[in-house]
């Protein structure tokens, strides 16, 4: 109600200051009660977007697999929920991941008959998914709140912070196993928010040194993600934007050809003998280079046709699991009585080595939907901005490194890509009376 001698400019005047008291709202949504430009965040909100951002790339872990910023990400939805809510497919995000939790909780009581549980395995298993939702939605707020290159900046630069090279694979292959993924994240984020020929020149420099150390699916994936920013260059126009079907076939086929060409380098040795030889003998085992690095597919694929609905969290592999699992990879030509499969993929624990295995055997089919759920929010983010000649290089590259992941990495290794990707990857759903505006 407009106070006694108060005109509409008044009236506008209380709404606008009641709007900002309460709320603010992402870049690109106006105020939909007086209609006025965006709010932008208080100085204050941006500086702890930013610290959330860092401390969720640290990845400072504590007891049970508990992560800080998974504590900050659940003290921070209220926040940011109502951030997630308004994007596309955000609601059934949360809805699927909370539902896995308890999917994986039941198998393992399921599954008792025939599979012991290992109650130190059920906890961490729990929080870590639960911890990968929960952190999605906190970058999303993140992104709305900084814009995406400064959101994704400030979770590189946590990602730099929390690296300890301790591990024997970082003493191999320092570049592959430790700087690879906090260098580009960084890179890319600063690239983008000086423009296509930046982002280009960034892409080029991390493919010379992806070839340089024996990192193939990154030379790859990185060679697919410069071709597709050069691509919004050359064809997309303002008054000539392509279709999303257009978009789609372009995406399958470009992926077929960089795959093809990759694969025509590494066997001649334009990536080093090392690469080569290795290449050489993946495919002669399994006729595959993909087979032949990744055989824990074939194991992945024997177990679903054997036990479908899953295991359960924390559920102990039993002979006959194993068994099967050799069997499948013997299939392949993949010699599997090499000690890998007793110590890595079922010692103690089910680990299959990409993220719809793992999620298969914690959580069964909602696992798989989970799965399916953000490979969908990863294809439409993905060829809505391509069409709109919006996509930046690090969604590109980090959209494709995901879906990699899906069916080539674990689960565990996958979730810092994995949360950047969707974040940057969810269209916002449009308000009634305010225009879309392109994210890049």
């Amino acid at each position: 109600m407009t106070p006694p001698g108060a005109g509409p400019s008044a009236s506008a005047t209380l709404r606008r200051g009641a709007a900002r008291a309460s709320s603010w709202r992402p870049p690109g949504l106006g105020d939909p009660v007086t209609g006025d430009a965006p709010l932008e965040p208080r100085t204050w909100v941006r500086a702890l977007a930013a610290a959330c951002l860092v401390l969720l790339g640290m990845r400072f872990t504590l007891p049970q697999s508990l992560q800080v910023g998974f504590v900050v990400a659940l003290v921070m939805l209220p926040v940011w929920w109502a951030h997630l809510r308004r994007q596309r497919g955000g609601t059934a995000f949360v809805a699927l991941g909370l539902l896995a939790t308890v999917a994986g909780l039941w198998l393992g009581v399921a599954n008792a008959a025939d599979h012991e549980t290992d109650p130190s395995a059920v906890i961490p298993g729990t929080v870590f998914l639960v911890g990968t939702v929960l952190s999605v939605g906190l970058f999303v707020w993140g992104r709305d709140v900084l814009t995406t290159h400064r959101a994704a900046l400030w979770f590189g630069v946590g990602l730099a912070l929390g690296f300890t090279p301790d591990t024997t694979l970082f003493a191999t292959n320092p570049w592959k196993f430790g700087f690879a993924l906090p260098v580009t994240v960084i890179l890319l984020a600063l690239a983008a928010r000086f423009g296509r020929r930046w982002e280009l020149g960034a892409l080029a420099t991390l493919i010379v040194v992806a070839a340089l150390n024996d990192s193939r699916s990154a030379f790859g994936l990185l060679l697919l993600a410069a071709l597709l920013v050069f691509a919004q260059v050359a064809i997309v126009r303002p008054h000539r934007r392509p279709s999303a079907v257009a978009v789609l076939v372009g995406l399958v086929g470009l992926g077929v050809a960089v795959y093809q060409l990759g694969q025509a380098l590494i066997l001649d040795g334009y990536l080093g003998v090392t690469t080569q030889a290795r290449s050489l003998e993946q495919l002669r085992q399994s006729g595959s280079l993909i087979l032949g690095g990744r055989p824990e597919l074939a194991a992945t694929f024997a177990l679903m046709e054997h036990h479908p609905w899953g295991f359960g969290t924390g559920s102990v592999p039993t002979p006959q699991d194993v068994q099967i699992a050799k069997e499948g990879m013997d299939t392949i030509g993949y010699q599997p009585n090499n000690g890998y499969v007793e110590r890595f993929m079922f010692g103690g624990h089910v680990e299959l080595h990409s993220v719809f295995g793992d999620l298969w055997a914690q959580s069964g089919i909602v696992g798989l939907l989970l799965v399916a759920t953000a490979v969908v929010v990863l294809a439409v983010g993905v060829v809505r901005r391509l069409a709109e000649g919006t996509a930046s290089g690090l969604l590109l590259y980090a959209s494709a490194q995901s879906v990699w992941n899906v069916f080539f990495a674990p689960f565990y290794t996958s979730f810092p890509t994995l949360v950047l990707a969707l974040a940057l990857a969810f269209l916002p759903r449009p308000e009634p009376g305010v225009p879309h505006a392109p994210r890049r």
